[in-house]
């Protein structure tokens, strides 16, 4: 819920009236999404070896990010010609290169004042601006693979892999700082976030969100994550931009106080959801999301646009050209819709999965 409501929402209704600065709750829930590959590595699984871990989890995902790019970007291009929308100023061919090998994938310096990590691709079909993490989350996974199953054991070892980690990226955004095809130069970043989520598994984490509400330390915990969150906004506003190239204002630490905020601030909402799991309706409705979490993810935007594609002029500036209430409803109507249709497509493969097999055929 907080990636849809911070992409439908909250980047073009989420700015300061007056200075253009992003509100403090923009921070706070963009600087969260991040946790999602934390929580990727909290539940990794070992047993497996690298090449059966690569072709279980990298290989699919990898497949997914291109095919589903390509398919999606086609697919709005087509939907919004039909609509009657005038797309002859964009190119199709160059809005989905940019859209697979990621913004700015020409080895631009992201450090120059032109450099504009949106404006390769600035076309209105361009409907998977948020795949890029997938990209880059495969090359982590190959370097998570690599390394968690000879640090997971010692929390001393994890925990110097995840500063290694921190720090090659921080080395290159501050030395190299070039902008590499899939974001390759950030996978290091990411998979330190992988190694923190096993780093939490250790602590046994997720069990203490989910059964601490009547202890003390639960509430200890949730100020003390609140407190971390407010003071890194503060101290850190800028960061949230760091895995789109930007090098911030802390040079080589720039990586380390992106990852400050985004944890602070991914934990806190962690701590919320767990508040609201134990009301029943919240309940229900985080079940029916969880199990879809994916398709959730991959079909949110193009969802949403091709809804209100007939009724507005979709601009280049914003993601979904709608005032905060309207497009707060929309987000909820676009999670409702591919909620459904993940629904009947499961039914529809569970009855085909049912079906008798043929008969084989008899040979003499």
């Amino acid at each position: 819920m907080g990636v849809i409501i911070t992409h439908l929402v909250l980047l073009q209704n989420g700015t300061d009236g007056r200075t253009g600065d992003p509100l403090p709750v923009v921070q706070f829930m963009f600087s969260g999404l991040i946790m999602f590959i934390v929580i990727s590595g909290y539940f990794y699984k070992p047993g497996k070896s690298y090449l059966e871990n690569v072709r279980s989890r990298v290989v699919p995902l990898f497949v997914i990010f291109i095919v589903l790019t390509v398919v999606m970007t086609v697919l709005m291009y087509l939907y919004l010609m039909a609509l009657g929308y005038d797309l002859s100023q964009y190119s199709l061919i160059d809005t989905i290169v940019g859209a697979v090998l990621g913004k700015g994938y020409a080895f631009v310096d992201f450090t120059s004042p032109e450099f504009l990590p949106y404006a390769e691709v600035p076309a209105p079909f361009f409907v998977t601006i948020q795949m890029y993490y997938l990209g880059v989350l495969c090359f982590a996974y190959l370097i998570f693979f690599a390394l968690i199953d000879r640090v997971m054991d010692d929390w001393r070892k994890l925990l110097a892999a995840i500063v290694v980690l921190f720090l090659i990226s921080s080395a290159y955004i501050e030395f190299v700082h070039l902008q590499t095809p899939f974001y390759i130069h950030m996978a290091p970043m990411f998979a330190g976030f992988l190694m923190v989520g096993a780093l939490l598994k250790k602590v046994n984490f997720a069990h203490f969100l989910e059964n601490g509400l009547r202890d003390k330390q639960y509430w200890i915990g949730f100020l003390v994550a609140i407190i971390c969150t407010a003071l890194t906004l503060i101290l850190f506003p800028a960061e949230t931009d760091v895995t789109l190239g930007k090098i911030g204002n802390y040079g080589i630490f720039t990586v380390f106080t992106f990852a400050a905020t985004s944890l602070s601030c991914g934990i806190a909402q962690l701590f919320l959801a767990a508040i609201l799991l134990k009301l029943p309706i919240w309940n229900s409705l985080f079940l029916h999301m969880g199990k879809e979490v994916f398709p959730l993810y991959l079909y949110h935007m193009i969802v949403c646009k091709m809804l209100i594609a007939p009724f507005v002029t979709l601009g280049t500036d914003h993601n979904i050209p709608l005032p905060f209430a309207e497009a707060l409803i929309m987000a909820f109507v676009t999670i409702a819709v591919i909620l459904v249709l993940t629904y009947f497509y499961r039914k529809f493969m569970a009855r085909s999965s049912e079906d008798p097999p043929r008969p084989l055929p008899v040979s003499v």
